[in-house]
């Protein structure tokens, strides 16, 4: 769902999390156990360690205590159990969190980024790992492009409809850093319409009376002709990375461990269904 940026943050807290059922221990600082055997080999950016750059964005990504949570972190978490590393991860905003990657600060980013061809010049892409539907938040139950001339629209930096929306004319555009903060200028009033993927709009709305529609086909927004495939970046270093990866996201699909964690973290099961790999 997300671009590029052009820096990182200067200053994070990093937590360590052992997460392999071989570790000693949990919560911060855990190491993992002599024991433990991982599947494959592989490199990362720390030895032992699986490096994180963390969007906080539910449901794709977000943290919770000192732990990963939410979809693109589940697929993270399984995937340091079997290869053996804790965690250790850093808050970074959409903006900045692929040139983390690409420059070899992190290993992975997650939050539902979605594959672009531009994105792929700079980092691996993972293969496709669910869909995820630009979605309309409203009192109304707007759902085409045309309800929203003459309003306020709210989206977050880095989605790939951001510019069409820009160029919409008779529509006043905000762009904000994070989902939550879409939301609260929903719930204030600052804006009259927000934009999110389905899972976030499904997060941000939660007990409230907005209403969510998937947005119609629209050539003025071309994000709108087909659902999102998302993936997580890698480190374009890392090759056999991003082949292991690959690989435990085929074998969670298979054995139907990715429509669990999807609807577990209130996406439907379909959304695993992405069809044949492609670049927006």
């Amino acid at each position: 769902m997300r671009t590029t940026g052009l820096r990182c943050l200067g200053v994070f807290a990093v937590v360590a999390i052992g997460l392999s059922a071989c570790a000693s221990g949990g919560g911060s600082g855990a190491k993992v156990d002599a024991s433990c055997k991982p599947a494959h080999k592989i490199s990362t950016v720390q030895e032992g360690v699986l490096t994180v750059a963390l969007t906080n964005t539910p449901p794709y990504s977000l943290q919770s205590g000192n732990k990963i949570a939410g979809i693109d972190s589940e697929i993270v978490n399984d995937l340091a159990k079997q290869e053996c590393l804790s965690i250790e991860f850093a808050p970074y905003t959409y903006a900045t969190a692929v040139p983390a990657v690409k420059t070899g600060r992190a290993d992975v980013a997650i939050g539902g980024f979605d594959r672009t061809a531009e994105r792929a010049k700079q980092v691996t892409l993972s293969d496709p790992a669910y869909l995820d539907e630009m979605t309309v938040m409203s009192k109304d139950g707007a759902s085409t492009v045309d309800e929203f001339l003459g309003k306020r629209i709210g989206t977050v930096e880095g989605y790939l409809w951001v510019d069409a929306l820009k160029k919409l004319n008779g529509v006043e555009t905000r762009v904000y850093p994070d989902s939550g903060s879409v939301a609260n200028d929903l719930k204030s009033g600052r804006i009259d319409i927000g934009i999110d993927g389905f899972g976030a709009a499904t997060i941000s709305t939660k007990g409230t009376d907005f209403k969510l529609e998937v947005l119609k086909k629209d050539p003025r927004v071309p994000a709108t002709s087909e659902p999102s495939q998302t993936a997580i970046l890698i480190d374009p270093k890392e090759s056999d990375l991003a082949t292991t990866l690959n690989g435990l996201i085929v074998e969670l699909r298979s054995n139907g461990g990715l429509a669990k964690i999807l609807e577990a973290n209130g996406l439907p099961a379909s959304a695993a269904d992405v069809g044949s790999p492609r670049l927006i």
